[in-house]
C-alpha cells in the first residue's frame, strides 16, 4: 500500500512540474530556495497575453510606496462603482474556462509563500500565508471577488469598507488601495485589447482577500500588539474568531455589516470615531488656524492676537460666531468660551488665555486627530465586556468614575503615580478593602524615599509612626531604630521591613481598596488633602490615592446587610484595623485616555504625562506604513487556530490529493 502511495506522489509531482503554473516573486535572498523557480514555470504568452506577474505583479510592491497609476481620477470618485471599471462582456480567451487557469495561479502562489519556510519575512501580504492557504483550500481555490466579468458585488462593497478604513482611525492605503486600482486599471488596458491575463486576477483576488483579512484582524484588535512593546499595558487582548466571522459575512452577503461586527462595541469608541470625522471635517475646512504668541489675554483687553482667538475658538466650536460687535476685544462670550476650551483640555479655568491655554490651542490639528486614532487604537485592546458595574481610573485625567449601564454614576477625584513612577494599566477586582490599614512600606521606596530622610532627620521614624523590623518575614523582630548605623546603609546592606501604624498621618490615610496584582497597586486614603485641589495630580509612588475615600467604601459595601456609612464612620474612629471582604467584587479597570468624548458630546485631550501617545505613535506609523505579516514568527499557535473554518453553506465534499500535500507539508513556523 505505502508503494502505490509513493508511486501516486511521484506521478502527481510529474504532473505538477508539467502544468501550468504561476509563481510569486519576492525580492529577497531566499528567492533561489523557492519551490517556485522549478515547480511551478511562467505560463505561456498565449494564455497570459504579454503581462508577466514577475514583472508587473503588485504583491512584491510595497502598498505604501506604490503610486496609483489609472484612468479613474483620484480613489474617492471612482469608488462610487468600482466594478464599471471593468469589461462587462469580454469572452474568455478561445472559450476556455474562466475559472480554472485563475484557480491554478492562486495554487501555485500560495505554495510559494507557504512551502519557502519563510513566512515570518516582511512580504507585504500582510496576513499569515498560511491563512490564506487555508482559506482557499477550503474553497477549493475558487475566487471570491473575481469573475470573468471584472469585480463581483461583494468586491464592490469590501473595496468601499477599505475606502472608509479612515473613518476608523486607519489608513486605507495599508490595504492594498492603490495596488487594487493599479491592477484594475491594468485589467481594463487588456481588456479593450481582448487579453485575458488569468495571472493578474489571481493577484487582484489575493489582494482583495488579504485586505479583508488584515483590516479585520486590525480592526477587531487593534493595529499594534500592546502586551509586545513596553506600553506598561497589563490588560489581555480580546479574542475573536476572525476567521470565522469574516467567512460567515461572505456566505451571508452580509459584509456591509463587517464594521459593525468587529469594531469595539464600547459607547467610548463609537463616540472617538464620531469625534474624528468632526475633526477631519475641520481640517478640510482650512478653518484651524494658531493664535500669536504674546502676553496673557483677559476680559477687558483689546488687540489683533484676540481676534485670532476669536477664530480660533469658533474652529474648534468652544465659540459659536463671530457675535455682534469688536471681534479685536475680549468680551464676556469670549471669556466664557475660554473656560470652556480650558475645561475641555484639563486646564485651570480661569477664562484667561496664558500661556498654558496658548500651548494647548496651538496644537497642530494634525497632531489632535492623532491623538483620537491613538486613544481608538487603545479601545481596541480592551475586552468588549468591562461589567455592568465597574470602576475606571483615567490616570491622564486624574479622575475615578464609577459605571453602571454605561452612566456615571460616581466622579472622584484621583492622585496616580508621578512620571518617574507611572501608575500601569491593567484590569482586576477589586476583592477587599481595609480600614485603618498599616502600610508596609515597599523596599524601593523604603531604600529610595524613606532611607534618605532618616539620614537627615534621626528622629523621622518617629514622628512618623513608622516601625523597623528586621526582615520581611511573618515573625520577625522588631528592632530599635537607634540600634542601626544609618549612615552606612544602602542598597547593599538594607534588608529591614518599614512599617507605619495606622495613624492620621499614614500615607495610605485610613482607608485602603485592594485588587491583588503583581505590581502592588492599590486605591487608598491620603492625609496629603490639598494635592487633591491641584489641576494636574501625579504625586504618588504608583498607587492611587482618591478624595472621598469613605463615600467609595459605603458605594462598594451598599449591598451588604451588616454595613452602612455610620458603621463605616464609627469603626474609622476607633483606629483598629478591620479587613472587609465585598459581597460583590468589583471590576476595576485603570486606563490612560488622553482623549475621549462624555455622554454630551464634548471632546476632551489631555497631556500625555507619561509619554504613552508618543511611543504609541511611533509603533502605530510604522505598522501602517510598513505593515508586517500577521501572526509570523513564534506565533503559530495563535493562527493555526484559525485553520479551524466554519461551516459554509456548499460544504467541500473532498479535498484534492494537491491541496493534501500542500497542508501536510506547509513548514508553519
Amino acid at each position: 500500500m505505502r508503494i502505490v502511495v509513493i508511486l501516486f506522489i511521484l506521478l502527481e509531482s510529474i504532473f505538477l512540474l508539467s502544468s501550468t503554473g504561476y509563481a510569486l516573486v519576492f525580492n529577497d535572498p531566499v528567492e533561489k530556495y523557492s519551490l517556485s523557480c522549478c515547480l511551478f514555470p511562467l505560463v505561456t504568452n498565449q494564455l497570459d497575453g504579454h503581462g508577466n506577474l514577475a514583472v508587473t505583479g503588485m504583491i512584491h510592491t510595497p502598498p505604501f510606496l506604490t503610486q496609483p497609476n489609472h484612468s479613474f481620477g483620484s480613489f474617492d470618485n471612482y469608488t462610487q462603482n468600482p466594478t464599471n471599471a471593468l469589461v462587462k462582456h469580454r469572452e474568455t480567451h478561445k472559450g476556455s474556462n474562466f475559472t480554472d487557469p485563475v484557480r491554478e495561479r492562486l495554487r501555485s502562489r500560495l505554495a510559494s509563500l507557504t512551502l519557502r519556510n519563510k513566512i515570518e519575512l516582511k512580504t507585504h501580504l500582510i496576513c499569515n500565508p498560511a491563512l490564506l492557504l487555508n482559506f482557499y483550500l477550503y474553497r477549493e481555490f475558487e475566487p471570491v471577488w473575481v469573475t470573468e466579468e471584472g469585480l463581483n458585488a461583494k468586491a464592490e462593497v469590501l473595496i468601499e469598507t477599505i475606502r472608509k478604513a479612515d473613518l476608523e482611525g486607519l489608513d486605507s492605503k495599508t490595504y492594498h488601495r492603490d495596488d487594487i486600482f493599479t491592477l484594475l486599471t491594468d485589467i481594463e488596458h487588456s481588456s479593450a485589447m481582448d487579453m485575458f491575463e488569468p495571472a493578474r486576477f489571481a493577484e487582484l483576488e489575493l489582494l482583495l482577500t488579504d485586505a479583508l483579512f488584515s483590516y479585520g484582524f486590525n480592526l477587531s484588535e487593534g493595529i499594534v500588539e500592546p502586551n509586545s512593546s513596553n506600553f506598561d499595558w497589563y490588560i489581555e487582548k480580546p479574542k475573536k474568531d476572525i476567521p470565522k466571522i469574516l467567512q460567515g459575512a461572505l456566505n451571508d452577503d452580509r459584509l456591509e455589516e463587517l464594521v459593525d461586527r468587529l469594531q469595539p462595541r464600547h459607547s467610548g469608541y463609537l463616540r472617538l470615531k464620531s469625534a474624528l470625522l468632526k475633526y477631519q471635517n475641520i481640517k478640510k475646512s482650512g478653518a484651524w488656524q494658531k493664535v500669536p504668541a504674546g502676553s496673557k489675554m483677559r476680559k477687558g483687553d483689546a488687540g489683533k492676537g484676540i481676534a485670532a482667538l476669536r477664530l480660533r475658538l469658533i474652529a474648534s466650536k468652544d465659540l459659536k460666531d463671530l457675535q455682534n460687535g469688536n471681534p479685536e476685544y475680549f468680551d464676556e462670550g469670549l471669556e466664557n468660551s475660554v473656560k470652556r476650551f480650558q475645561a475641555r483640555h484639563g486646564l485651570e479655568v480661569d477664562g484667561i488665555a496664558g500661556s498654558n491655554t496658548l500651548a494647548a490651542l496651538n496644537v497642530s490639528l494634525e497632531d489632535r486627530i492623532q491623538q483620537l486614532k491613538l486613544n481608538m487604537e487603545r479601545w481596541r485592546w480592551l475586552p468588549q465586556d468591562l461589567g455592568a458595574r465597574y470602576i475606571l481610573v483615567n490616570t491622564a485625567n486624574f479622575q475615578l468614575n464609577v459605571i453602571e449601564n454605561e452612566q456615571t454614576v460616581k466622579s472622584i477625584r484621583a492622585i496616580v503615580g508621578k512620571k518617574k513612577r507611572p501608575t500601569p494599566i491593567l484590569s482586576r477586582k477589586i476583592t477587599y478593602l481595609e480600614l485603618n490599614p498599616y502600610w508596609n512600606i515597599p523596599h524601593k521606596i523604603a531604600l529610595n524615599d524613606i532611607l534618605p530622610c532618616i539620614k537627615k532627620d534621626p528622629d523621622y521614624l518617629t514622628d512618623k509612626s513608622i516601625r523597623i523590623f528586621e526582615n520581611w518575614t511573618a515573625d520577625a523582630k522588631e528592632l530599635n531604630p537607634e540600634s542601626i548605623d544609618w549612615d552606612g546603609m544602602g542598597k547593599n546592606n538594607f534588608i529591614y521591613k518599614l512599617r507605619q501604624d495606622p495613624k492620621s498621618s499614614n500615607a495610605l490615610g485610613r482607608i485602603k481598596f485592594m485588587f491583588p496584582n503583581e505590581f502592588s497597586i492599590y486605591l487608598h486614603d491620603t492625609p496629603a488633602r490639598e494635592l487633591f485641589n491641584r489641576t494636574k495630580r501625579a504625586f504618588s509612588s504608583g498607587c492611587i490615592r482618591v478624595e472621598k475615600p469613605v463615600e467609595l467604601a459605603a458605594y462598594l459595601l451598599s449591598e451588604s446587610p451588616t454595613w452602612n456609612l455610620q458603621k463605616l464612620i464609627a469603626v474609622v474612629n476607633s483606629k483598629k484595623t478591620k479587613a472587609i471582604s465585598l459581597p460583590d467584587p468589583i471590576n476595576i479597570h485603570i486606563l490612560y485616555w488622553t482623549a475621549w468624548v462624555d455622554k454630551d458630546g464634548i471632546t476632551h485631550f489631555r497631556e500625555d504625562i507619561y509619554g504613552r501617545d508618543r511611543q504609541l505613535n511611533v509603533a502605530f506609523n510604522e505598522k501602517t506604513t510598513s505593515p508586517e505579516v500577521l501572526y509570523g514568527k513564534n506565533s503559530g499557535e495563535k493562527y493555526l487556530s484559525s485553520r479551524n473554518l466554519p461551516e459554509s453553506n456548499s460544504p467541500i465534499t473532498h479535498m484534492n490529493t494537491w491541496g493534501s500535500w500542500v497542508v501536510n507539508n506547509a513548514a508553519i513556523r
